[in-house]
């Protein structure tokens, strides 16, 4: 019997690849467009579609990657964290907040870049208002190390239905929207060893991820 974050992973990689087809054919049409409004008569309507579809893509890409194991995140053995960079950019040049990567390089477990990548969603709601997320690395002193996601701006905060659904606390009323991505970030940081920690302050909120199999290089 198939376990269910693995059922989960392969209903997210079945999802995220019939919609690939659709939003290329999405692509290709606002090329064509644009090509034929040569008097500029539609450029509005064309920006709006852009930004749509800019938007979508770099989402689909993320939840490939983060939900369904694919790309740099799938399969077993070692990985660095930069080999997420790219996705993370393209997802964060499409919400809110603006994210600066300061992570030295920062070898872990192939799996640890799903945890790292669905954290950094989190962090994007974590930044209502907008903001800037810093990404940044360093040794835990434990022979370990941590990644830590540093969320600035205003009305900064966490949820508590988030911390409990990192925790794996389900929660009574079934599993609404806002729960299902925390409830398995949760579970795919337990399956890679990896603790996940919230700190909160004055505008701001520190997600730190933890484990001995981080290993600044």
């Amino acid at each position: 019997m198939i376990e269910g974050p693995r059922l989960a992973a392969l209903v997210a990689s079945r999802v995220c690849h019939d919609m690939a087809e659709p939003m290329n054919a999405l692509i290709q049409g606002l090329d064509m467009l644009k090509e034929n409004d040569a008097a500029g008569k539609n450029a509005d309507a064309i920006a709006l579609m852009e930004h749509g579809v800019a938007k979508a893509w770099a989402k689909l890409e993320f939840f490939r990657f983060a939900f369904a194991g694919g790309g740099a995140a799938g399969g077993e053995g070692d990985a660095r964290l930069d080999e997420a960079k790219a996705t993370a950019e393209k997802l964060y040049g499409a919400l809110k907040p603006a994210m600066e990567w300061k992570a030295p390089a920062t070898a872990l477990p192939r799996g640890a870049l799903k945890v790292f990548m669905n954290a950094l969603f989190i962090a994007n709601e974590c930044l209502p208002k907008g903001g800037v997320v810093v990404v940044d690395a360093a040794p835990d002193g434990d022979g370990g190390a941590e990644v830590r996601l540093t969320c600035t701006g205003q009305r900064a905060g966490v949820r508590p239905a988030t911390l409990a659904a990192l925790r794996g606390e389900l929660p009574e009323d079934g599993y609404p929207g806002p729960v299902v991505q925390p409830l398995l970030t949760g579970i795919l940081a337990r399956q890679a060893g990896v603790e996940i920690a919230a700190q909160t302050g004055d505008g701001h909120v520190v997600l730190v991820l933890r484990s001995p199999h981080f290993k600044i290089v």
